[in-house]
């Protein structure tokens, strides 16, 4: 799956950027990586921010590695 990743003053740029009830916020993947779904660039509420969004590096979710069994 491809994900959206953004540089350290991507993230901070963006990062809990609010529209009315809408709020974007990068979450980690399973190699500690800040990411967000591509689902934000056709999010009407991220319209604005829209082109900074395009800008993001497009990369490989990694998930998180399965819990250890005990």
């Amino acid at each position: 799956m491809i994900v959206l990743h953004p540089n350290t003053e991507q993230y901070n740029a963006l990062n809990g950027y609010k529209h009315k009830s809408s709020e974007l916020l990068f979450l980690l993947d399973g190699s500690g990586r800040y990411i967000v779904g591509l689902q934000v660039l056709n999010d009407v509420n991220f319209s604005a921010i829209h082109d900074q969004l395009e800008q993001l590096e497009r990369i490989e979710y990694t998930p998180f590695p399965p819990e250890p069994e005990e």
